[in-house]
């Protein structure tokens, strides 16, 4: 019978006693012990967790707004939603004394309730605009933090295809305080998406992708990890090529009105020839407002040297013709009829290089 009284008073003393220490499972697999967390009033920890292991940062963005495409100047707009995923222990809370299990902060406020990440826009120029943002710590330490944000962003264009090019522009977000050893980003294809109602002028949305990357700073010798959001678009080429290159075949053609004018005095043929030249250099300062001071030449820049070419040389033919109009008529009169077939063959070769080029 003493056997029995000491055996119950020990279960009950295991059954009271000890459970005030109870304990729950944290985010990261760790023990939360209730009266060793942190008190509501105590000052928000300004650094990360754990100095052993980063803090793995989830990323979800999707594109909102997307506008200001300029490549005079390498930028582009947007907006996005964003959903920023991490585990921290010490925000986690006793969810049965504090009535729920997630604590929800919405607004901006210097004073954040959760250590601060320092995420911004890598390649931003200036400041990220953040316009709504809610912050969820639930009763593990598990963090979840999302909002509307828009910024400016400097990217670089390859215009070797314009009008054709197809753009791969890129969001580069990274901590601007702690390196790879404290975050590591994580995004990827299934996690960013644009929304259904984004429309581009003079665009194409073919896609997004997401992708995780390191890159060494001037700010620490140990890389930076950083999440690489690439948006994927290709030019609407229909304005240029019925409004520009369209015109812009007719007055070459009309140029070569003079192999039939044998009759024509030299200064009449050279004046037609110099009135497509300058038709097409005005044609050149139109289309130079819309790109940047570039050292390469791009598919519209080829196809205006080979209109430059062929006006030129029929310049040249028709000095010739007309020296020959003097010495040897006959040969004058041929050569006016061989040019009537071999300049628009050489423009048309020019033109078929130039799209196989495209086409490569």
């Amino acid at each position: 019978m003493m056997l029995g009284l000491l055996l119950s008073l020990l279960s009950s003393l295991l059954l009271t006693g000890p459970t005030a220490d109870a304990a729950e499972i944290a985010c990261d697999g760790s023990q939360i012990h209730f009266e060793q967390l942190r008190s509501t009033d105590a000052p928000t920890p300004a650094s990360p967790p754990s100095p052993e292991h980063p803090v793995i940062v989830e990323i979800k963005l999707q594109i909102t707004e997307f506008s200001d495409i300029d490549p005079v100047k390498s930028t582009f707009r947007f907006e996005g939603y964003g959903d920023f995923r991490w585990c921290d222990p010490r925000s986690a809370f006793d969810a049965e004394a504090a009535g729920q299990d997630v604590q929800r902060y919405l607004g901006i406020s210097r004073d954040d309730p959760t250590w601060n990440l320092g995420l911004s826009i890598a390649n931003g120029v200036g400041a990220v605009e953040v316009t709504q943002r809610m912050i969820e710590i639930h009763s593990d330490g598990y963090i979840r933090m999302t909002g509307y944000f828009n910024s400016v962003v400097s990217a670089p264009f390859d215009l070797r295809l314009f009008p054709f090019d197809r753009q791969a522009l890129e969001i580069q977000i990274e901590s601007v305080t702690y390196n790879g050893k404290a975050i590591q980003l994580r995004t990827n294809d299934d996690r960013v998406s644009f929304a259904p109602n984004v429309f581009l002028q003079e665009w194409r949305i073919e896609g997004i992708r997401g992708r995780f990357d390191q890159t060494v700073n001037v700010r620490d010798h140990i890389p930076f990890s950083r999440a690489v959001i690439t948006l994927l678009i290709t030019r609407e080429w229909g304005y240029y090529v019925f409004k520009i290159w369209v015109p812009l075949f007719l007055i070459v053609a009309l140029s070569w009105s003079i192999f039939w004018m044998h009759d024509e005095s030299m200064a009449g043929r050279i004046r037609i020839s110099a009135t497509a030249f300058l038709t097409i250099v005005a044609y050149q300062f139109a289309i130079s407002g819309s790109l940047p001071k570039i050292a390469y030449l791009t598919l519209m820049d080829r196809l205006m040297v080979a209109s430059f070419v062929l006006i030129a040389m029929s310049a040249l033919q028709s000095m010739l013709v007309t020296t020959l109009r003097d010495i040897a008529p006959e040969r004058g009169a041929a050569l006016d009829r061989m040019s009537r077939w071999i300049f628009p063959l050489a423009y048309a070769s020019f033109i078929t290089g130039i799209l196989t080029m495209y086409l490569r």
